[in-house]
């Protein structure tokens, strides 16, 4: 099942760089609030090297597979750079101080595991953000309408997000299209030093990604930004639970500045612009065939989801000898008791 699904994913990618190729040849004018305008073609696309004899290789759309089981892909020139420097044109008169949401209350606060600065573009903005959603929905193989609005972020120097991940575990963040399936998370400029994506999670399958990462980044599975890049990595497995694998970090831009574009998806279909919100309840995280693991505290899922099972090991899960406060929310049943079987 798992080689099919690769398989699928890197089909969708070559029959979206073969539609491209095929793309509409003419132009739209776009404005923007600084009162400049850009002219580009209408298929936003990169264009495929077989049908341009003096195009760059380097430049043609592909998709690396970075961990086949975590179902981790990075796909080279998914945005054109007239795209990449639309959406940063479009975010720029709006940008903010990032918030982090609460995991067990689902609100935003300002904390400083975040230091970045971010603004919102609604769903379907323009013609250009219309495009790339379309083009989201063909490589996921998930409905447009199950996105979020497209976050726009700038991190300059020193600037950073700690390990955390995009699954909501409070309640209320299943309410809307229930929960946060996959990520994919767009780079639309060259970082010069830092800034990786990096999952704390999975070690680097080379044992030292080398001196080209930064120090945050070389010994884990990450990824380097670069301009018209994406990463996609799902936050729920196939079984409904929780991918602790798709834990990730913002490592801290140490030269230059950083701008990215996440695009997380839903379970279902994400209403907006007064649509009736779908409320799809998540299956409960944990194991039912574990019934003595418990948590210690009511606390423990929260910091689960701001990912200190992998940062304080020792107090969330501990031992044998010496078991932790949050072995359950963690997904560590199975380290320290005996399976029930449920058909007996």
């Amino acid at each position: 099942m798992k080689a099919i699904a690769v398989v699928v994913l890197a089909v969708a990618a070559l029959a979206r760089a073969e539609t491209v190729s095929a793309g509409i040849a003419r132009a739209e004018a776009m404005a923007y609030p600084d009162g400049s305008t850009t002219t580009f073609a209408a298929s936003f696309g990169n264009s495929s090297c077989a049908s341009e004899p003096a195009c760059d290789p380097s430049r043609s759309p592909r998709v690396q597979v970075l961990h086949e089981d975590a179902r981790i892909f990075l796909y080279h020139n998914f945005l054109t750079d007239e795209e990449c420097d639309h959406i940063i044109k479009l975010a720029e008169p709006t940008m903010a101080r990032s918030g982090v949401v609460e995991t067990d209350s689902g609100k935003s606060k300002i904390d400083n595991v975040r230091t970045s600065k971010g603004t919102f573009l609604n769903r379907g903005h323009d013609s250009v953000i219309a495009d790339i959603e379309a083009r989201i929905a063909k490589w996921t193989l998930m409905p447009a309408g199950n996105g979020e609005g497209l976050q726009v972020l700038k991190y300059e120097h020193g600037q950073e997000y700690e390990g955390h991940y995009d699954y909501f575990f409070h309640k209320a963040g299943t309410a809307n299209g229930g929960n946060r399936y996959l990520t994919v998370l767009m780079y639309l400029n060259d970082v010069e030093e830092g800034g990786e994506t990096c999952f704390p999670n999975i070690p680097s399958p080379n044992g030292d990604n080398g001196p080209e990462f930064s120090e945050c980044a070389r010994k884990v599975l990450a990824a380097k930004p670069k301009k018209g890049n994406a990463v996609l990595f799902h936050s729920i497995k196939p079984t409904g639970e929780l991918e602790r694998r798709s834990l990730h970090t913002a490592c801290p831009v140490i030269k230059g500045v950083k701008w990215s574009a996440p695009k997380w998806v839903h379970v279902g279909h994400y209403a907006v612009g007064g649509e009736k919100p779908q409320h799809i309840q998540q299956i409960p995280q944990g194991d039912s065939t574990y019934p003595e693991c418990k948590n210690k505290d009511a606390a423990c899922d929260s910091w689960a989801g701001n990912g200190e099972c992998e940062k304080n090991p020792v107090f969330m899960v501990g031992t044998k000898q010496r078991p932790g406060h949050c072995i359950k929310a963690c997904g560590k049943c199975s380290h320290f008791y005996t399976a029930v079987d449920e058909e007996a």
